[in-house]
C-alpha cells in the first residue's frame, strides 16, 4: 500500500466520525462584546483604511514671517574720557600771588585819610595787555579814586603785572568797598573769576579811633634793645664806666660809679658824673621799671645791699640798665650788668 493511499483512509475516517457527532452535543458559546474595544477597534480601522487610501503629502516648510537681527557683543571696555579743550579766551585776568599787595581786605582807616591800593593780576588770555587796556571802576563805593587808569607797559599772557590806585576813605565810619575790572580799547570789560567776569576789590572799614595802621610798619615794642651787657670782677677803689663796660676809664669823666673797701663801713658804692640809681625788690627789672622808678645819687652800703640784689641806674650818658652783685671772695666783688641803648628812649 503506498503513502498515497494511506492517507486517503485516514481522510475518509476523520469525516465519518465528524458526520456521526450530533450538533446538539457540541456545548456552543455566546460571544460577549465590549463596546469600548469595539469602539476602539472600529476606530482603528477607519484611520487604517484613511491612511491607505491618501497620497503623501510633502511636508510644506513654512517660511519665518519676521527674521529677527542678531545682537552684536557689546563691547563693555570703557574708553577714554577726553575733555574738550576750552578755547582760551583773548582777554582773561587771574589772581596774583598775592592779588592784595597793599590793604589787604578789612584794612583799618581814619576818616578822610588818604592810601594807594595795589592788586597783582595776572593775564592769562591769549592776547597782549597794551597801554590802551585800563583798570576801570566797576561799582561800590569809588572813594574818591580816579576811574580810569591806563596800564604803564605790555603785559604779555602768562605774564604778572601790580595795578595801583590812589583812594581816600570816606569820612563816615563804616565798612567801604570798591570794586575794580579791566576794560580792553573796545570797550569790552572783564576780570578775575572762573568765568572771568568777576571784580576784584579794596575792602576797608573807616573808624574813628585806630591802633593799626594800615601798611605794613616796624613792630614797636616796650622793649629796647641790649646795648651791651658783661660781668666785671671789682676790687677796691675801681672805678666803673657802664656806658662801655670799662674798669678805671681813662677819662674820670665817664666813671659812673665808685667801688671802696673799708671806712666806716666794709663796703660801699658811690655815684660820679650825675648816675643815679636804685635798689630793687624781687627779681630782674625790665626797663620800664628802670625808667620810671624814682633813682637817687645816693651811695650806697654793702648792707644794704646783699648779694643777689638788683640795682637799676642811669648812667653818666643817660642810658638805663641794671647792677646784679652776684659774689663776694676776699676783696674781690663780682658784679654782672646790662644797658640798655638810647634808641628806645
Amino acid at each position: 500500500m503506498t503513502k498515497n493511499m494511506k492517507k486517503i483512509l485516514l481522510m475518509g475516517l476523520l469525516l465519518l466520525l465528524l458526520a456521526a457527532c450530533s450538533p446538539e452535543d457540541i456545548p456552543v458559546s455566546t460571544p460577549t462584546f465590549n463596546e469600548n474595544e469595539l469602539n476602539k477597534t472600529a476606530a482603528s480601522r477607519a484611520t487604517a483604511d484613511y491612511i491607505q487610501t491618501q497620497s503623501v503629502v510633502p511636508t510644506q516648510t513654512l517660511e519665518p514671517i519676521y527674521t529677527a537681527t542678531a545682537i552684536p557683543t557689546i563691547d563693555r571696555t570703557r574708553p577714554s574720557i577726553n575733555t574738550p579743550t576750552a578755547e582760551q579766551a583773548c582777554n582773561a585776568a587771574a589772581a596774583g600771588h598775592p592779588i592784595d599787595v597793599t590793604v589787604p581786605d578789612g584794612t583799618l582807616m581814619a576818616p578822610g585819610e588818604s592810601f594807594s591800593k595795589t592788586w597783582r593780576l595776572e593775564n592769562v588770555g591769549k592776547c597782549t595787555w597794551t597801554p590802551q587796556y585800563k583798570i576801570t571802576y566797576f561799582s561800590g563805593n569809588s572813594m574818591e579814586a580816579i576811574q580810569n587808569h591806563p596800564l604803564n607797559a605790555p603785559v604779555e599772557p602768562g605774564e604778572v603785572v601790580d595795578v595801583t590806585v590812589d583812594m581816600k576813605a570816606p569820612s563816615t565810619p563804616g565798612f567801604y568797598q570798591s570794586n575794580w575790572m579791566l576794560i580792553d580799547p573796545q570797550g569790552e570789560l572783564f576780570g578775575i573769576g572762573p568765568n572771568g567776569d568777576a571784580p576784584f576789590w579794596v575792602q576797608i572799614e573807616v573808624v574813628i579811633s585806630i591802633t593799626t595802621t594800615p601798611q605794613p610798619s616796624p613792630t614797636v615794642t616796650n622793649t629796647p634793645m641790649v646795648y651791651l651787657t658783661g660781668e666785671l670782677t671789682l676790687v677796691d677803689q675801681d672805678q666803673v664806666d657802664l656806658d662801655d663796660g670799662i674798669i678805671n676809664p681813662m677819662d674820670v669823666t665817664q666813671t659812673d660809679f665808685v667801688y671802696q673797701q673799708g671806712g666806716d663801713t666794709a663796703l660801699s658804692f658811690s655815684t660820679m658824673n650825675g648816675t643815679e640809681w636804685l635798689i630793687m625788690d624781687g627779681n630782674e627789672p625790665i626797663y620800664e621799671d628802670c625808667v620810671t622808678g624814682e633813682l637817687t645819687s645816693n651811695a650806697i652800703t654793702y648792707d644794704e645791699l646783699p648779694l643777689g640784689t638788683y640795682v637799676c641806674f642811669q648812667t653818666s650818658d643817660g642810658l638805663h640798665g641794671w647792677l646784679l652783685f652776684e659774689s663776694l671772695e676776699g676783696d674781690q666783688l663780682t658784679v654782672s650788668f646790662l644797658t640798655w641803648s638810647t634808641s628806645a628812649e
